[in-house]
């Protein structure tokens, strides 16, 4: 399901997929067989190669037309197929002259194609039993929203290089990521605007990638290894919300006060002892605060100036098992 705040800015884009979602990438392996290189296959194939901003190029090869009595219609291809693989290697990064040759140069051939519905899936959900589906994820051509579940990339991790689309939302959870740099391309999605990467094995961010996405208002790395508050987080000016709980961090960085946009931080269940006042004094955006859990000392109530706080509109806070709710009318 989407969430409110998936909602409002994928209504803006007039691409609301609440009722697109797929669990798992549709795809065919078929096998052509000719009696010898003499035989046409009667098939003609349309050839596109996009190219990247950084200069990466991803060729994608569809079925445009097809002989009635070819051997390519008999074998079970059909028009606006699209071809992912030929005899088990994918041609992401071919060009059209390499799959001719293929074509020319046997007399069998096995192609793993997907049909348009699934090239123009907008949300994807894939879990364990689905990991073969990651290697088809370039070939999505309206892909808005991506969640993996509970896939191990440890070893492999997960590459996103190659997707062309205007991604808004990515979920990447209980996956053993153990650096974000695993997750390849990620500096290329420009419009990601909410992140989860929670239930990992996170240690710290790549500042440089980190950097790429400037769009990005709503950051979730729940439950993961972090010791140190990423300072690279404070640089991020458009970010909304925030949530570190579940990790090690015992101090938050002066420089948050540059997060003027930030309104939900979420630091429960880490190992802070203090909390300074410009934290809730000068994050002017700042309404929820959740500290639950921590290793404050009598609660830091005092600390607080709750005149400041009283002063915002639904202001909420919560310091270890006292709950305060501070608002005005």
């Amino acid at each position: 399901m989407v969430s409110a705040n998936s909602r409002s800015y994928l209504d803006e884009k007039s691409c609301y997929f609440e009722s697109h979602l797929k669990f798992q990438i549709t795809t065919s392996e078929i096998s052509l067989t000719r009696k010898n290189k003499r035989s046409t296959w009667g098939l003609n194939i349309s050839n596109i190669i996009a190219k990247l901003y950084d200069g990466l190029e991803i060729y994608s090869a569809t079925v445009q037309s097809l002989d009635e009595k070819g051997i390519a219609k008999k074998c079970g291809l059909k028009e606006r197929h699209q071809i992912l693989e030929v005899n088990g290697e994918s041609i992401r990064g071919w060009q059209s002259e390499d799959l001719k040759k293929v074509f020319e140069s046997n007399t069998s051939v096995t192609v793993v194609v997907i049909t348009v519905e699934d090239r123009s899936i907008t949300d994807l959900f894939l879990m364990a039993n689905r990991e073969h589906d990651l290697r088809y994820l370039w070939a999505l051509r309206k892909l808005v929203k991506l969640s993996i579940c509970n896939i191990d990339l440890s070893e492999k991790g997960l590459d996103l290089s190659a997707i062309t689309t205007t991604l808004y939302e990515l979920i990447v959870t209980n996956c053993s990521l153990k650096c974000i740099t695993q997750i390849q391309g990620l500096g290329r999605l420009k419009s990601l605007k909410r992140l989860i990467l929670t239930h990992n094995s996170l240690e710290t961010l790549d500042t440089r990638t980190m950097a790429k996405l400037p769009e990005l208002t709503d950051l979730q790395l729940g439950y993961n290894k972090m010791k140190q508050f990423p300072i690279v987080l404070t640089k991020m000016d458009r970010l909304e919300e925030l949530s570190l709980i579940h990790n090690q961090i015992s101090s938050v960085p002066e420089d948050m006060v540059q997060m003027r946009s930030l309104e939900k931080l979420h630091l429960d269940n880490n190992v802070l002892t203090e909390l300074p006042q410009y934290v809730t004094l000068q994050l002017p955006q700042l309404r929820a605060l959740t500290l639950e859990n921590n290793k404050f000392k009598d609660h830091q109530d005092s600390s607080y100036n709750t005149d400041t706080l009283a002063s915002r509109r639904k202001f909420f806070y919560k310091i270890g098992v006292t709950d305060h709710s501070l608002a005005q009318n």
